[in-house]
């Protein structure tokens, strides 16, 4: 019979079966959590009152800024004995810069930052170590839920297995019935002698309690299940650090190898060569193109695709990188065929620049230049890992934190404006008809170019952007603010649309 030798306990055995490794709770012990699920119940209902009067049939604003600011300090407060000063300081900061996005400007780039950012500080709220911050971020939408179920579920049954104490009627008597009746017949002399006071209370007598709204009780529902998890983010940490068990594989070749990755290097530089040749003639010196093909036609047919090009070019570079160790080949026709995809992504801005200058800023066309700018930046930090022989975790991290930033700065850029500025300020005939469908942000330049009846411009009178007016400071945005502030320094007279 043959004998196995197990060293350790099996890490899934670890992962399923932490909880086996709880202290026993003592009679203090459960005191002092009952008293902190009584705090965290209290705040629970004190963040519901403020959400709601903060967000409850509000325009989105600012008001869901400082809501999902004032959660996040919340589960901070909570767990604050627990976490290191550099962990608080880097929960509120990163707080105040997911939701900064949102006070510019409610849109579905903000929304996603601050559920990103706000995902990140409540996971660091559970104790997480920055090696674990990513996979608890993707597993906290799937555990949350669960761990909030679970909870409530207990704390239920822990409701209705509660046993009231015996009662003494005698001293509940002695204790409040000389205070009680004493103050009830001082309060009726006084509403007697006090008109005011007999038509307030004759006022409190005649009121009936409103039904509740239905849609306000699922409102407060969803405020709850939003809550809970971040006021409790310290019970889901063994949850969401949880990781799956390493096994060794054995490594067998595929496709990408050695031999595949040179003769795929050959065939794109001589690929690449034929493009940007095609580039220098035609793009940059000004030769003349075939019959039937316009400048504008080639430079729109080639700014997308040549994108695409630099995209997937830079996704072969990173696969096909540990081939290239100990061939200074290989490695030199990585770069040469890097280099001309850098030629590919200039190409296409020269492309996209003449094509705009013809016909027009969009956002397509914006969003565009942005893209190429950021493939650009990423191909220059591929070149410099295969330069440099870094690991492709390199890459990753420092062109996910490039594209972050990026994105975070867009989202407080108006688009909308940069266009109306560009294409009234370059075109002597602008299309109106496209500028009137964008956003309220348009205005300013559209009256700076045709004065305060600017909204003639426009051929139907359902594109006609509308500056937005705030009801109260929950609807107060940044960038709403700013527009109506640019209007009001151009004219004092003349009302936007």
């Amino acid at each position: 019979m043959e004998t196995r030798i197990f060293r350790g306990v099996p890490l899934r055995m670890k992962q399923d079966g932490w909880w086996l490794d709880a202290p026993k709770t003592t009679g203090q012990g459960k005191q002092m959590r009952r008293k902190h699920d009584g705090m965290k119940a209290g705040l629970l209902i004190t963040l519901i009152a403020t959400g709601d009067l903060l967000v409850w049939q509000a325009v989105p604003a600012i008001s869901f800024a400082l809501l999902a600011l004032v959660i996040v300090m919340a589960g901070l407060a909570l767990a604050w004995p627990r976490l290191g000063m550099q962990a608080r300081v880097g929960i509120a900061s990163g707080a105040v810069l997911s939701v900064l996005p949102l006070i510019e400007l409610v849109q579905s780039l903000s929304v996603l930052i601050a559920l990103c950012g706000l995902t990140g500080c409540v996971v660091a709220l559970a104790g997480l170590s920055r090696g674990d911050l990513l996979r608890g971020g993707l597993r906290l939408w799937w555990v949350a839920p669960l761990h909030s179920a679970q909870s409530g579920i207990k704390t239920a049954g822990q409701l209705g297995n509660a046993r009231p104490g015996p009662f003494d009627i005698r001293a509940f008597v002695m204790a409040w019935a000389l205070p009680l009746g004493t103050t009830v017949v001082f309060a009726l002399l006084l509403i007697g002698a006090n008109p005011v006071l007999d038509r307030i209370f004759a006022n409190l007598a005649e009121w009936q309690v409103p039904a509740p709204n239905m849609w306000r009780l699922w409102f407060w529902i969803a405020l709850a299940v939003m809550i809970w998890p971040v006021l409790a983010a310290w019970g889901m940490r063994e949850r969401l650090r949880a990781r799956r068990p390493v096994r060794s594989t054995v490594r067998r070749q595929g496709i990408i190898n050695a031999e595949s990755v040179a003769r795929s290097l050959v065939a794109f530089n001589a690929l690449f060569a034929v493009q940007t040749g095609m580039d220098i003639l035609f793009l940059y010196g000004d030769a003349g193109l075939p019959d039937g093909i316009t400048a504008a036609t080639y430079a729109h047919r080639g700014a997308y695709p040549l994108l695409v090009t630099a995209l997937l070019a830079g996704l072969f570079a990173v696969l096909a990188r540990p081939h290239l160790a100990g061939r200074p080949v290989l490695r030199w026709l990585m770069l040469l065929w890097l280099a001309q995809t850098l030629a590919l992504v200039a190409a296409s801005v020269w492309r996209l620049d003449t094509y705009v200058d013809i016909y027009g800023l969009t956002r397509l066309r914006l969003a565009a230049y942005v893209w190429m700018g950021l493939v650009a930046s990423g191909l220059c930090i591929v070149v410099w890992q295969v330069w440099r022989d870094y690991p492709a975790v390199w890459m990753l991290l420092r062109g996910g934190a490039l594209a972050a930033a990026v994105l975070y700065v867009c989202a407080f850029v108006s688009f909308d404006a940069a266009i109306a500025r560009h294409n009234l300020s370059r075109h002597t005939d602008p299309d109106t008809f496209a500028l009137c469908g964008l956003s309220e942000d348009v205005v300013p330049a559209m009256t700076a170019r045709f004065g305060a009846n600017w909204s003639a411009e426009c051929v139907s009178s359902y594109r006609v952007p509308r500056v937005f007016q705030p009801n109260d400071w929950r609807e107060w945005g940044f960038r709403n603010w700013r527009v109506r502030r640019s209007l009001a320094n151009m004219t004092q007279t003349a009302t936007a649309p």
